[in-house]
């Protein structure tokens, strides 16, 4: 199994570069080696992929998506001829499982979907229009999973969470470390 180490890598060079759709690809990549790695499978599928993004959903959100709480909405009619279950309201956490699980199918992120830098998701010229931190949120998710402990990538890459800058190698696989910035925020 390929470790997330080096897609986590190209997934921050591609964010630096301000091509958040293209991140996408190797960021649901690592997310799903990281939950094949947490589930002892030699491939994740849709189910457990869900699963990691449900059990992981307070650190998304902390890190990724703090202001997106406009939710549920309505989904545009180009989302519901991809899934015909979308034909009712439904959440973020639906949401976000969808435009990783359908990136992972198709290669790319789905043309459906785009990136906004307001902070919230917003719906626009039939496209719904994510939080432009999303993609951080979701690499925040690989990197502190224990399972991914001992990963490394270049001393030159950081993450921030909340006002806290840290390097990216010091906290694969800690967890305990996200979880406790969570805490100094939200007591």
């Amino acid at each position: 199994m390929t470790g997330v180490g080096p897609i986590v890598q190209d997934a921050i060079d591609l964010m630096n570069r301000g091509s958040y759709d293209a991140a996408m690809l190797p960021t649901a990549n690592a997310i799903a080696i990281t939950t094949a790695k947490e589930a002892g499978k030699e491939a994740a599928g849709e189910l457990d992929i869900d699963r990691f993004l449900k059990d992981n959903w307070p650190l998304i959100t902390f890190m990724g998506m703090p202001r997106a709480l406009p939710l549920p909405m309505n989904i545009p009619f180009a989302l519901k001829r991809i899934i015909p279950a979308f034909n009712s309201l439904h959440g973020a956490p639906e949401i976000i499982s969808l435009v990783v699980n359908r990136t992972l199918q198709l290669g790319l992120m789905p043309a459906e979907f785009g990136f906004n830098s307001t902070g919230t998701f917003e719906i626009k010229s039939g496209k719904m229009l994510l939080p432009i931190g999303l993609v951080c949120g979701l690499l925040g998710s690989v990197i502190f999973q224990p399972a991914n402990a001992g990963e490394t990538i270049g001393d030159e890459y950081w993450i921030s969470i909340s006002d806290f800058k840290m390097f990216v190698s010091e906290l694969f696989g800690r967890k305990d470390l996200a979880d406790r910035i969570m805490k100094f925020y939200t007591d």
